[in-house]
């Protein structure tokens, strides 16, 4: 992977999506339930929505849930 500074500091949310390889409802459903997302709306209604680059580094080195309801002892 590359540094921080290959791109633009602010990513669409389509941007994060491919970066992190997950849908972009995906990405809409943690902006709207993470308050520690580091996130700029835009425009006057504030539906366009911009996310800092480093969320794309925190999610990638954040440990991801190993949860495996369907397996018995």
């Amino acid at each position: 992977m590359g540094t921080a500074d290959d791109g633009p500091e602010w990513l669409t949310r389509a941007q994060v999506a491919a970066a992190l390889q997950v849908h972009v409802v995906t990405v809409s459903r943690w902006i709207s339930t993470d308050p520690q997302m580091h996130v700029r709306r835009l425009g006057p209604t504030g539906h366009r929505v911009r996310i800092h680059r480093s969320e794309v580094e925190r999610r990638l080195t954040a440990p991801t849930s190993q949860q495996d309801t369907t397996a018995t002892a």
